[in-house]
């Protein structure tokens, strides 16, 4: 995705689910953690407020300037247990080790061609302490024939709302999705600003994953159909994968 200057307005939409798996997840690691996609470190500020050391990778520096204002309203102890770095997932390297990486709201999609997977899973590898966990989540869609679109919309304040409108098609050979995004700002009715943006995301299968993960080195430790760590059930939205890395 070209994620620009419509990312001010992310937070609006965003969804906090995820949360407190990732921040229980990554207190039981201990450590310095790093999350994949940081974006405007929705995830991030909660584990960091939570003790947890993080690091933070992401490609737009817009999402990194949202995050960086927002980082500038904690205290000082939250401030110092955040670092942000702008760079590619699928290339990236530390001279740290970390003892959990994660990659949330679906990231790893981003991912769209066997080349950019395994170069992605290469570097998580090699930035992972041994034994360390790559913890990750993917959505799954049924209606492979099918093209979508849905409309929600935010209030800013008494006179400004923010609309969003989402409009994916997805290849029913590649698994292969073209998502575009539009967001439309109104001031008392009349629009003021507008933004497109557009991308394409891969939607994998479970089994896909777990031998991707496993020619990258990985052991799978735990699959869930859902944040509240229940088995999947195969009608699953949305499939979490806990993965440990393997001693060569």
């Amino acid at each position: 995705m070209n994620y620009g200057p419509a990312s001010k307005f992310y937070d609006l939409f965003k969804s906090d689910e995820d949360v407190d798996f990732y921040r229980r997840l990554a207190v039981r690691c201990g450590g310095r953690v790093l999350e994949l996609g940081v974006g405007t470190a929705r995830v991030a500020l909660e584990l960091a407020r939570a003790g947890v050391e993080v690091w933070g990778v992401d490609a737009s520096q817009y999402m990194l300037n949202v995050a960086n204002t927002k980082l500038r309203k904690e205290n000082a102890s939250v401030r110092k247990r955040i670092k942000f770095q702008l760079g590619d997932i699928r290339d990236f390297h530390f001279n740290e080790e970390f003892s959990l990486i994660y990659i949330p709201s679906s990231t790893l999609e981003h991912c769209v061609s066997e080349e950019d997977q395994s170069r992605c899973l290469t570097c998580v590898y090699e930035a992972l302490q041994d034994g360390g966990l790559l913890a990750f989540d993917i959505s799954q869609r049924k209606d492979a024939s099918k093209s979508t679109w849905w409309i929600d919309r935010r209030e800013l304040n008494q006179q400004e709302e923010v609309v969003r409108i989402i409009f994916s098609r997805m290849n029913q050979q590649t698994g292969v999705v073209s998502v575009d995004l539009f967001f439309e700002r109104y001031h008392d009715g009349l629009l003021s600003e507008r933004f497109h943006e557009l991308g394409e995301v891969r939607i994998f299968d479970r089994g896909d994953v777990e031998t991707l993960l496993k020619n990258r080195g990985f052991k799978v430790v735990e699959v869930y159909g859902d944040f509240n760590h229940s088995p999947p059930t195969g009608s699953d939205s949305r499939l979490i994968f806990i993965a440990e890395k393997k001693l060569e």
